[in-house]
């Protein structure tokens, strides 16, 4: 549904839901879940709005005033509002924002504990999986008939452990385990162009977070341990096969014969057609 609110561009569209009686009873449920990229005029303020919202910050940045305090938030920023008390939102330099009023019995509950655990306007340095929760819920509403309320709830809930357990690190074997499936990835499909942003998206992690996560546990950026191990593999080429340079630069992912000769004599310090006849 596309709605015309002063500051939202045409672009935006917003949806409305009336819940069941067994979602009021026993789910987070939607009152209301949308999509806008603003201009600087986006502003919102009011007393009361029966809800609480979770929003998302795609791109761009904004503000939050509460309590007197006006707080900055940016790109991946997510925030939980009580909307139920006063409250003014909205940005002066334009975003695009993903977004949710939702309640439920356990909403109260759940927006005290969180409260109580740190700040309600966090940076998330791994934003992938609250985003997405947000975008499936979204995607319910601008492509199915009746989005099911049982799994709306799931992706509620998903987005609330976010901000829950905001600041508390995975688990070491879970990140090893992470790390280890995309280094076999890297090694099973180095003849593939591998963009940082698809690693990432297979880890279900930001690009951001990714690079980190994975220079911590092998001490190479993604990039660094992509190019290592093209060059192992033609090295491997060179002293097994008689494949040409340019078929070994096509099988290990070079772009060209050309960059793979210089890529691999920057890395080893010889050319390819030195390292193949031993001439070091």
């Amino acid at each position: 549904m596309k709605i015309k609110e002063k500051g939202v561009l045409p672009t935006s569209d917003v949806y409305f839901h009336t819940a069941s009686e067994t979602a009021r009873n026993l789910f987070f449920y939607i009152r209301c879940t949308g999509r806008y990229q603003c201009d600087g005029t986006y502003v919102v303020r009011r007393q009361s709005y029966n809800s609480f919202l979770l929003l998302y910050v795609v791109s761009g940045s904004g503000y939050v005033q509460l309590d007197g305090r006006n707080t900055p938030i940016g790109e991946g920023s997510l925030m939980l509002l009580d909307c139920y008390q006063p409250h003014c939102y909205g940005t002066k330099s334009g975003w695009d924002i993903l977004w949710a009023h939702f309640d439920g019995t356990q909403a109260r509950a759940y927006y005290t504990a969180i409260a109580q655990s740190h700040n309600l306007c966090v940076f998330l340095p791994d934003p992938y999986r609250a985003m997405r929760s947000l975008e499936k819920v979204l995607h319910m509403y601008r492509h199915e008939k009746r989005a099911s309320e049982a799994l709306v709830n799931q992706h509620i809930v998903s987005v609330l452990t976010e901000l829950l357990t905001f600041g508390s690190e995975r688990t070491s074997d879970n990140t090893v385990s992470i790390m280890e499936e995309s280094i076999t990835y890297i090694t099973q499909n180095l003849d593939q162009p591998l963009p940082l942003e698809e690693l990432a998206r297979r880890a279900a992690l930001s690009p951001f977070y990714f690079s980190r996560v994975f220079k911590r546990e092998t001490g190479y950026t993604p990039h660094e341990y992509l190019i290592n191990a093209r060059v192992n593999a033609a090295k491997f080429y060179l002293k097994t096969t008689q494949h040409s340079n340019k078929e070994i630069s096509y099988r290990c992912g070079f772009s060209s014969e050309s960059s793979f000769c210089t890529v691999f004599k920057r890395i080893t310090g010889i050319t390819p057609q030195t390292y193949r006849k031993g001439e070091v």
